[in-house]
C-alpha cells in the first residue's frame, strides 16, 4: 500500500453536501469483518470520524473523468459543507492500493476541513426543473 500527501488547493475537489458517519468495523466470530453500530474515532485524537463525499477530476489513460470519493475527516459535529461548492483540506493523503479484480483503490483522509463553507439553505431546485 503506497500512501501520497495531497497539497489540496492542487486536487480542486466539490463538496457533494453528503457527510456520513465513518463507522467502526468488528470481526466476526467465524472469521470476516463487518461494520459495528459504533461511530469510528481517530486513533490519535480520539475525535469522531466523517466520510465527506467529494468529485474530483481524475484523468486515466488519456480520459479525464468525474470521480466521486468520500474524504474521511475527524471533527467534534457533523461537517456541513455546501452543496457543490469547492471544498480543501488540511493533512490530506491518500492512500492507493490493488483490488481483488486487479484495479486500483483509492482511500482518502484528512485532518480537517480548510477553508470550508457552511451550508446557507437547503437546496431548491429550480421551478423549471420540477415542471
Amino acid at each position: 500500500m503506497a500512501s501520497y500527501s495531497v497539497e489540496s488547493k492542487r486536487q480542486p475537489m466539490v463538496a457533494t453536501g453528503i457527510v456520513d458517519v465513518s463507522v467502526e468495523w468488528e470481526d466476526k466470530p467465524g472469521g470476516g469483518r463487518r461494520p459495528s453500530d459504533r461511530q469510528a474515532r481517530h486513533e490519535g485524537t480520539g475525535m469522531p470520524l466523517w466520510g465527506v463525499e467529494v468529485l474530483y477530476p481524475q484523468t486515466s489513460f488519456g480520459r479525464t473523468a468525474t470521480v466521486t470519493a468520500k474524504v474521511t475527516v475527524g471533527a467534534i459535529e457533523q461537517p456541513k459543507p455546501a452543496l457543490y461548492a469547492p471544498i480543501s483540506f488540511e493533512g490530506l493523503t491518500v492512500e492507493v492500493r490493488t483490488n481483488k479484480a486487479g484495479g486500483l483503490s483509492e482511500t482518502w483522509t484528512a485532518e480537517a476541513i480548510a477553508d470550508a463553507k457552511p451550508a446557507s439553505k437547503s437546496f431548491t431546485p429550480p421551478a423549471s426543473a420540477a415542471a
